[in-house]
């Protein structure tokens, strides 16, 4: 960008480690809804009398609901593996969706299942053993647009990184009668969906005794990739995923999940990179300035404390002994200009106490999508700042001088115009 950056010492040092641990590593291989106000009321069945339940009272019984439902979702598994089948989990209302402006995908009810001493011909997937766990999905494709669109309908549960996950299948354990694929309106064409076409079905994922345990030591999500087109060579797809839905298994798992923090997308959430632990956060802040006819808003900011993932440590080993914090900046960015403007290089820094230190974001923990917003279109884009812990402690002051914007030929857009927001700290 033809400018030079002054940063602290230590912080530079720090953010170039994790840039370049990122960087090897990707070269090598390759918010929920707020409780009503008002308090919701139940009837009972003996007394016809109208009783209040608490919030503790309601998420257990929807545990219970899950957890006791011994009704097989897909028994076409029995069928197929001639194993035993028992229910570990089921989830009815797991609340998993995507939508892609219209085109949306949504998980409607999942449940994991072991089975035991299955037969021969049923190993393979599961790395050739005769136990092994699967989890069917009722899965919703529903095209509100007005014209066919294509979609592979990719799923996955990820693990330790984005690198290490279970893809789902359309087809294996699945009956015939309920493979999306085979029972949309279209046949011929295997990722094609008619305008207004709304279709449900199955999809599985497989597991052996050795993935299953793995869930145990990561916190895993279940994510719906992205990849709509308007076209079947995919040209100018949209690959922008779901947001990584913690992926519940059991009943113990889904109580320590409940009532946690919704943590903004970024990478070290969506790549498993780290768990987080709330510090502060604070939306609806709604402060917009604007570029040239490109309004950015900052709409709220969270300070979490960083603990890495034991995959991803390497990342982390020059921010000290004392740990790591991470300052996520949710903005909107409302482009209305005649030309799209990439938002995956822009050349953003945090000026800590009136450039005590100068702290650039760290890319490489931003959502890799959307790269940028195009002409007329509204996006939004998340800032990551890391600091070593002890030296956060002392900081008070935070200035984000956001941009400039930097075209495709790695020139300077709007002739290098910035703008600065005060973050509440």
């Amino acid at each position: 960008m033809g400018k030079t950056k002054v940063l602290s010492a230590s912080i530079l040092s720090a953010a170039m480690l994790l840039l370049a641990a990122c960087g090897n590593e990707e070269k090598a291989s390759e918010s929920p809804k707020e409780n009503d106000s008002k308090p919701k009321t139940e009837e009972t069945s003996t007394t016809g009398k109208t009783t209040e339940k608490s919030d503790e009272e309601k998420n257990t019984s929807a545990e219970e609901s899950n957890s006791e439902s011994g009704k097989i979702l897909n028994p076409n598994i029995a069928e197929e593996t001639e194993g035993n089948v028992e229910v570990v989990y089921t989830n009815k209302e797991p609340k998993l969706s995507h939508d892609m402006k219209g085109f949306k995908v949504s998980v409607d009810e999942y449940q994991v299942v072991k089975v035991t001493d299955m037969n021969e011909d049923s190993k393979i997937p599961f790395d050739d053993q005769n136990n092994g766990y699967v989890v069917s999905t009722k899965v919703t494709i529903e095209n509100g647009t007005n014209k066919p669109m294509y979609y592979n309908n990719n799923h996955k549960i990820q693990l330790s990184n984005d690198f290490d996950y279970i893809p789902s299948d359309w087809k294996t354990l699945v009956p015939e009668d309920q493979q999306i694929n085979k029972i949309k309106k279209n046949k011929e064409e295997i990722s094609l969906f008619e305008a207004g076409e709304k279709v449900t079905g199955l999809m599985s994922f497989t597991l052996t005794d050795a993935e299953f345990e793995k869930l145990k030591t990561v916190k895993p999500k279940y994510i719906i990739e992205g990849g709509l087109a308007d076209n079947d060579q995919f040209k100018n797809s949209n690959p922008q995923q779901s947001p990584a839905y913690d992926f519940i298994y059991g009943d113990e798992q889904a109580k320590q999940t409940a009532g946690q923090p919704q943590y903004y997308q970024d990478r070290l959430t969506t790549d498993n990179m780290a768990d987080k632990k709330m510090i502060f956060e604070k939306s609806g802040i709604n402060d917009t300035q604007e570029i040239d006819k490109v309004k950015i808003t900052v709409e709220g900011v969270q300070y979490t404390e960083v603990i890495p993932t034991e995959a991803n440590k390497a990342r982390f080993s020059n921010f000290g002994d004392s740990g790591v914090v991470a300052l996520t900046v949710k903005l909107n960015i409302d482009n209305q200009t005649s030309e799209p403007v990439s938002i995956w290089n822009l050349g953003t820094i945090l000026s800590v106490d009136d450039n005590r230190a100068r702290v650039l974001s760290e890319g490489m923990t931003e959502p890799r999508d959307p790269k940028e917003i195009a002409a007329g279109q509204k996006g939004e884009k998340l800032h990551v700042f890391l600091f070593r812990k002890d030296e956060f402690e002392i900081y008070k002051k935070f200035d984000m001088e956001f941009g400039p914007f930097v075209g495709t030929d790695g020139k300077d857009q709007f002739k290098g115009k910035t703008v600065t927001f005060s973050l509440p700290r």
